[in-house]
C-alpha cells in the first residue's frame, strides 16, 4: 500500500471563456500512489481489515491536507500591493495586540505595570501574553479599576499561579456594583458570572445591571440603543427568562424607543422577545398601543416603531383584537407615516408604502376590513381639494390632484388589493379601485437570455479582509470544492468554474481576502480580457463593506445578493444603480451558513434549468435551511418594499 503523497500544482493557465464550454478534459486518476489491491476482509483475516481501514483514514487525511493546502495557495495568491497576513501575536480573543500592547511586549515589566494602570482592560484581555510574575503583580493592582475586566480574563488568570486569587478579589460585590458604569460590563461577562458568584450575588448584582442599563438608555437612547440590540442578538443561545431580563428595569416608552431605533437590525427572535415584553408593559402600566401612538414623548418614534412592528411580521400583535381600537390605531399610524405640507417622508417612501402594505396582511377578517375601510378613508381625503389652494399645496399635487400622500396609499393599496388572492375586501376598499388607479410596475424576470451569454452565467462574488470575510471565503472554497468545481488562485482573486450541466457552466470571479483594491482591479481586467460580464453581484460580508459592493453593480446586473446584515436597507441604493435588478437581502441578520446554503440551491437552478424560479428556490430552501435566522431574508418577487420602489419611481417618472 502507498501513502497519500502531495502534488505540486502548476499555476494555471489562463482560461477562455471559448474554453469553458470544451468537453470535461480527462482527470487523473488520482494524486496517490497505487494502492495494492487487497483481497476482501474475512473474520479471519481482520488484521488486513484493520489495515485496510488505516489506509483509507490515512487517504482521507491526506486528501483533506491537500485540499486545506490548495486553499492556502488561494489564499496567498495576494496582489503585489496586499498587506502582509497577520502576525502571529494574538490576544486570548483570537484578535491582534493592539499597538499598546506591542509596546509593552518589548518593554518590559515596568511597561506592562504602565499599561494595566492606563488601560486594565487591554492589560486583562491580552494577560496571557505576560507571563510573569511582575505583570501579575500589576494585574492584581489594576483589580479595583476593572473587576470585570477581570472576570472577563477568568479563564486565562485561572492557569496560572495566583491567578485564581486576582478572579476571587475581582468577585467582591461590593466592587463590581460600584463598577457597573451602564450596566453593560454584567451582561458582557455574564457567563463567567453564573459560574463563579453565589445565585443570591448573581441576583443581586443584576438588578443593578438592568436599573443601570435602563439609566443609561434614558441619557443616550441613540448611542445605547445599538449596543442593547447587539447584546441582545449575541445572548440568542441564552434561556428567554435570562436574555430578556435585561429589560426589566425599562418602562414602554424605553421599550419602544428601543424597537424604533434598532428594530430592523435585530435578530428575529430578539424583535419577538422586545415586543412581547412590551405588550406585558403596556397592560402592567393600564394603556394601550394607541395611547403611545398619541404621547408627546413616543409620537415621534411611532413612525420607525411602526415599519420595524409590522416589517419583523408583529402587525398582529400592534393592532389586536378590537376592530375599533385597530381602525384607530391606523388613523394615528398614517398621520405618523405620510408627508404632510409638502414635506418628504422620514422613513424611505418605498419602506412606508410597504409597511402599510404589510399591516393589512392579517389573518382576522374583522381587523383587516378596519384597516381597509381606514386607508380608503384616508385616500378619499387626501384626494379632496384642500379649504385654502396655496402655493405649496399646489405644488405637490404636481398637476394632477395628486398629492405624494395620495399616491403611497394608492400604491399601498395596490399591493394588499394583489395579495388578497380571492379574497373579498370592504366594499369602501373596493370603490376606491386601487389597482386600476395606482397599477404595480412588473418585476423583471430572471430568464436564461438575462443570466447566461454563450452558456455561461458569470456571478462576482465580494469578500473582506476581516475574520468574518476570510472564514467566509474558506467556506466558499471548501463548499465548492465539494461540488467537483474547478477551483483557481490567480494574482488577487480567484476563479471558481462549475462542471458543465446541459451546456450551462457558472463563473465565480471572487475575492482573496487581503488583496484589497489592486486585487479587484486585476479581477476586472481578467474578466475584460475573456469577455465576461457579470449579471450577477453577491455581497459576502459586513455592512461597512457595502459600499466598496456597490460599485461593482452595472446597469445591466440582474441579481444582487445582499449577504450582510441589513442588507435590505440597501434596496433604493441597488435599484438606482441597476433599475431592472432583483435584489435579495435581510432584514436583519445575514448569516454565513444560510447565504451558502442559500447561494448553493440558486447555483443548482441556474444550472439545471438556465433560470432561477423563486417559487422553487423558496421551497428547496424552507426544507434544508434550519436556521431560524432565514425568515428575515426577503424573498425578491414578493419584497414589499422592492414593489414599491418600482411602482413609485413610474409614479414620479410620470409626473
Amino acid at each position: 500500500m502507498g501513502i497519500a503523497q502531495p502534488v505540486t500544482e502548476l499555476p494555471p493557465k489562463p482560461i477562455h471563456a471559448a474554453e469553458l464550454m470544451a468537453p470535461e478534459r480527462p482527470r487523473p486518476q488520482g494524486r496517490t500512489q497505487p494502492v495494492a489491491t487487497k483481497p476482501p476482509a474475512t473474520p479471519s483475516s481482520a488484521l488486513n481489515a484493520d489495515s485496510q481501514a488505516a489506509a483509507a483514514k490515512a487517504a482521507k487525511a491526506a486528501r483533506a491536507a491537500e485540499a486545506r493546502a490548495a486553499d492556502e495557495r488561494i489564499m496567498s495568491s495576494r496582489a503585489s500591493d496586499s498587506r502582509p497576513v497577520d502576525g502571529q501575536t494574538a490576544c486570548a480573543d483570537h484578535e491582534p495586540a493592539s499597538q499598546q500592547v506591542l509596546d509593552a511586549l518589548f518593554s518590559g515589566d515596568a511597561a506592562f505595570a504602565e499599561l494595566a494602570r492606563r488601560s486594565p482592560a487591554e492589560a486583562f484581555r491580552c494577560s496571557s501574553l505576560f507571563p510573569g510574575d511582575a505583570a501579575l503583580a500589576a494585574l492584581r493592582d489594576a483589580v479595583p479599576q476593572a473587576p470585570f475586566d477581570a472576570v472577563g480574563a477568568a479563564d486565562q488568570l485561572s492557569t496560572r499561579p495566583g491567578g485564581e486569587e486576582i478572579i476571587a478579589h475581582a468577585l467582591d460585590l461590593g466592587l463590581l456594583t460600584r463598577s457597573l458604569e451602564g450596566g453593560m460590563p454584567f451582561y458582557e461577562t455574564r457567563h463567567e458570572l453564573r459560574k463563579r458568584l453565589p445565585k443570591t450575588d448573581l441576583r443581586t448584582l443584576e438588578i443593578h445591571a438592568a436599573k443601570a442599563l435602563a439609566a443609561s438608555l434614558a441619557r443616550d437612547p441613540a448611542g445605547m440603543a445599538p449596543k442593547i440590540g447587539a447584546l441582545l442578538d449575541d445572548m440568542v443561545d441564552d434561556p428567554p427568562a435570562d436574555r430578556f431580563r435585561i429589560t426589566m428595569a425599562m418602562s414602554s416608552e424605553d421599550l419602544l424607543g428601543l424597537i424604533a431605533r434598532i428594530g430592523p437590525q435585530l435578530y428575529t427572535s430578539s424583535l419577538d422577545g422586545l415586543v412581547n415584553i412590551l405588550r406585558i408593559q403596556v397592560k402592567l402600566e393600564k394603556r394601550s398601543f394607541l395611547d403611545l401612538a398619541r404621547e408627546e414623548r413616543t409620537r415621534p418614534l411611532w413612525a420607525e416603531f411602526f415599519v420595524a412592528t409590522v416589517g419583523g411580521g408583529r402587525a398582529a400583535s400592534l393592532f389586536g383584537t378590537n376592530p375599533a381600537i385597530a381602525r384607530e390605531l391606523m388613523r394615528e399610524s398614517l398621520r405618523a407615516l405620510l408627508p404632510a405640507d409638502g414635506k418628504p417622508p422620514a422613513i424611505d417612501t418605498a419602506v412606508v408604502i410597504g409597511a402599510l402594505a404589510d399591516a393589512m396582511d392579517l389573518d382576522s377578517p374583522p381587523i383587516r376590513a378596519a384597516l381597509e375601510d381606514e386607508l380608503a378613508a384616508r385616500y378619499r381625503a387626501a384626494g379632496e381639494p384642500p379649504a385654502k389652494t396655496g402655493l405649496q399645496e399646489v405644488s405637490i399635487r404636481n398637476g394632477t390632484g395628486d398629492t405624494p400622500a395620495r399616491g403611497m396609499i394608492g400604491l399601498a393599496g395596490s399591493l394588499h388589493a394583489a395579495r388578497l388572492s380571492g379574497r373579498a375586501a370592504t366594499p369602501a376598499f373596493e370603490a376606491e379601485r386601487f389597482p386600476q388607479n395606482h397599477p404595480l410596475a412588473a418585476l423583471p424576470v430572471l430568464s436564461g437570455q438575462r443570466l447566461f451569454r454563450n452558456g455561461i452565467n458569470v456571478q462576482r462574488m465580494t469578500f473582506y479582509d476581516d475574520p468574518d470575510g476570510r472564514a467566509s471565503f474558506r467556506g466558499f472554497l471548501r463548499q465548492h470544492r465539494a461540488k467537483g468545481w474547478a477551483l483557481h488562485g490567480q494574482s488577487g482573486f480567484a476563479v471558481a468554474i462549475s462542471p458543465e450541466r446541459n451546456g450551462r457552466r457558472i463563473v465565480i470571479v471572487a475575492d482573496i481576502p487581503g488583496a484589497g483594491d489592486a486585487g479587484r482591479a486585476a479581477a476586472w481586467d481578467w474578466m475584460a480580457r475573456e469577455g465576461l460580464a457579470p449579471s450577477i453581484v453577491i455581497h459576502r460580508g459586513h455592512s461597512y463593506h457595502e459600499d466598496a459592493t456597490m460599485t461593482e453593480i452595472a446597469p445591466g446586473t440582474a441579481l444582487v445578493f445582499w449577504g450582510s446584515c441589513g442588507g435590505h436597507t440597501r434596496l433604493r441604493s441597488t435599484l438606482e444603480r441597476a433599475p431592472d435588478a432583483l435584489v435579495l437581502a435581510t432584514q436583519n441578520i445575514g448569516v454565513s451558513t444560510v447565504n451558502e446554503a442559500l447561494l448553493g440551491i440558486m447555483e443548482e437552478r441556474l444550472l439545471a434549468d438556465g433560470a432561477i424560479d423563486w417559487n422553487a428556490v423558496w421551497k428547496e430552501a424552507r426544507g434544508r435551511i434550519r436556521d431560524r435566522r432565514f425568515a428575515s431574508y426577503k424573498r425578491p418577487d414578493q419584497d414589499s418594499a422592492n414593489l414599491a420602489f418600482r411602482a413609485w419611481q413610474v409614479r414620479t417618472a410620470s409626473h
